[in-house]
């Protein structure tokens, strides 16, 4: 048997177990039927097949390599008692010319978001666990919907994010106190209308935030942080039993990390940092991760640049590894500089063998973010869905030069061939 067969051995058993997989969230009280039936929405996408690409491995180069063996695969892929499929998204950036081409689009008065997502939507949908960075704020339509530098979204985005298969939405970015105290309450009073799916970076108070936020997926424990550098220099008031998640309290993270891993057996943090429009991971940022991955984080998402970083495996103090890709860029925005017009779906599968996980099959799946001229016609492709005639016809091209040539550049030159993955997704 080649090592072809073999993966296919392991995609097969992989099927059979998430054909039976669940969903239920650990903190927000949702009733396993609303569950269920997200759960079924994702698994009508079954048939869809996806390319990856595996995290380099770690052994001894000089020690043989068990995947080279076929029969050591064989093994591996009989003890796989567990397997679960997530995909992270980042920055959704809803400008006015978003939310106004939704509007006309509608057919009943309010919005539709159809069209902006209809590229990608059915494979968020396939996966076990999506999350998304939720850039603007969701004032339960308390607030008309804003453009920056104080945004503001209708409802009727949330509830087509989650329709279409979002399961995580973290709040802790430099936008969410664009509305101040009251704004950021009435968005968590939108959220708390919506039970079925998991929200956290902003709480009401103190035990809110200790109320770590969990999810169980084919029988894996998942565990939820999340995290900003900045607010824009706004905050709370200091009467205000608010919180959000600080990227600078380092200590207060890793204690958090820590109390996730005793109630989950994979935690994934998220975090709003580094410098706006730089693809430079700092060293401040490379030290961080590794605190984070040594109290336990076993995957760092990162968001918050508005263009993409690289992806790496950090080696942790106890012997394993965790993922962190350091920036997924816009995943929806109608910003004017071409490098904020490519992003990332970071695309993983969390393995369990027994008492044993793994981050497997890694790999980051290149969006663009198209309008034609004066921003019409927003809409999201992967980079396997885009044309060079797309790329000719793309509003940016009246200030800036915008093509396959420097798509192709931008992520060559970014994000770590072991990674990226430029193939077709179906």
């Amino acid at each position: 048997m080649n090592r072809f067969q073999s993966n296919m051995i392991t995609l097969a058993i992989a099927a059979v177990l998430m054909a039976g997989c669940w969903i239920s969230i650990g903190t927000s009280g949702t009733s396993p039927s609303e569950r269920e039936k997200t759960a079924a929405k994702k698994n009508n996408s079954s048939d869809i097949s996806y390319s990856v690409i595996s995290a380099e491995k770690t052994e001894d180069s000089d020690a043989e390599d068990p995947a080279s063996d076929p029969q050591s695969e064989t093994d591996r892929s009989a003890a796989l008692t567990a397997r679960v499929h997530v995909v992270a998204a980042g920055d959704n950036l809803i400008h006015s010319s978003i939310y106004k081409q939704a509007a006309r689009r509608s057919d009943s008065g309010g919005y539709d978001f159809t069209y902006l997502y209809d590229n990608v939507d059915e494979f968020i949908a396939n996966a076990d666990i999506a999350v998304l960075n939720q850039e603007t704020l969701i004032c339960n339509d308390t607030i008309e919907p804003s453009d920056y530098p104080y945004f503001n979204s209708p409802t009727a985005l949330g509830d087509h994010m989650i329709n279409i298969g979002f399961d995580v939405f973290t709040m802790a970015n430099n936008h969410v106190l664009d509305w101040k105290e009251e704004g950021l309450s009435a968005c968590l009073d939108y959220w708390d209308s919506h039970p079925e799916v998991t929200v956290l970076g902003a709480y009401r108070n103190e035990e809110d935030k200790n109320n770590i936020r969990t999810m169980t997926s084919n029988g894996i424990d998942f565990s939820f942080l999340a995290y900003t550098e900045s607010l824009n220099g706004l905050k709370l008031p200091d009467s205000s039993e608010m919180l959000i998640g600080d990227a600078y309290d380092v200590d207060g993270m890793v204690s958090d990390i820590k109390a996730a891993k005793k109630i989950s057996d994979i935690c994934i943090v998220s975090l709003h940092w580094g410098v706006e429009d730089s693809y430079v991971i700092s060293d401040t940022q490379r030290d961080v991760a590794q605190q984070l991955a040594d109290a336990g984080a076993d995957v760092i998402i990162g968001t918050h640049p508005h263009v993409l970083r690289d992806i790496e495996m950090i080696e942790r103090k106890d012997g394993g590894k965790t993922l962190c890709a350091y920036s997924l860029g816009n995943f929806v925005s109608a910003q004017s500089e071409p490098r904020n017009l490519i992003g990332g779906v970071l695309d993983f599968y969390v393995d369990c063998f027994g008492d044993e996980y793994s981050i497997d099959d890694i790999s980051l799946i290149p969006t663009i973010q198209h309008y034609d001229a004066s921003y019409a016609n927003n809409r999201v492709y992967f980079y396997s869905q885009y044309t060079d005639e797309l790329a000719a016809q793309h509003g940016v091209n009246s200030t800036s030069k915008f093509d396959m040539e420097y798509i192709d550049s931008v992520l060559d030159n970014t994000v770590s061939t072991e990674f990226l993955q430029k193939g077709s997704i179906v």
